[in-house]
């Protein structure tokens, strides 16, 4: 009777774990002259898959987890500064390099405008220039800088705060927190352990 369950219990954790498995088309065009395009599932850059270019087109097909990330991008580094990370919700997903645009697939589009919102909220380049010799006013120019700065930093601070408590239940939160990890310093321990959110058990968190 004891090994009857067993075999039961073994062959429900096979289904269960396949039911979590989607099954996902993806294509698109790229720019004409790009000659790589790199697709990354969960951060693994070591399995990433290099597809095929042909006339600016692509498509693959791939089997994933359903809260997978899938990354495609003419570089295996900096997920940061991808436009097109991808969540499988749905079997068919098109993107557009030349426009940035994702179809198909409304998860996609909407981490796309969250990380879009993060990086263009934040100081990356941000100086004052100061068109003059005097001293004095270099320095008051590099204290108004670090105040707007800061205030921008703060300001992507907010944004993925308010990101990652109004989407609990969705997987957005653990991209952010593994691009921008500096956003939440002093605080992520506290909604992790308060608000007990799905994504903070994301595999691509633990592998980091």
């Amino acid at each position: 009777m004891k090994k009857i369950l067993f075999v039961l219990a073994a062959v429900l954790l096979v289904a269960t774990a396949q039911a979590k498995k989607v099954k996902v088309t993806i294509d698109g065009r790229v720019s004409p002259s790009q000659t790589k395009l790199y697709l990354i599932i969960n951060e693994d850059t070591v399995n990433a898959q290099l597809l095929p270019i042909k006339d600016a087109k692509f498509s693959v097909t791939v089997k994933v987890d359903k809260n997978s990330f899938i990354r495609l991008h003419d570089y295996k580094d900096w997920p940061e500064r991808s436009v097109f990370v991808l969540i499988p919700d749905s079997k068919h997903i098109t993107i557009d390099w030349n426009t940035g645009t994702i179809t198909g697939s409304n998860q996609s589009r909407e981490l796309q405008a969250i990380c879009k919102q993060i990086r263009d909220a934040g100081p990356n380049g941000f100086h004052i220039d100061v068109f003059s010799d005097d001293p004095e006013a270099w320095r008051q120019a590099r204290i108004r800088e670090a105040s707007i700065r800061e205030d921008m930093m703060n300001q992507q601070k907010k944004i993925a705060k308010e990101v990652m408590l109004e989407n609990k239940n969705k997987i957005y939160g653990a991209w952010i927190m593994y691009t921008f990890p500096e956003l939440l310093e002093g605080e992520l321990n506290a909604i992790i352990n308060y608000e007990k959110p799905k994504w903070a058990d994301h595999p691509i968190l633990k592998a980091k």
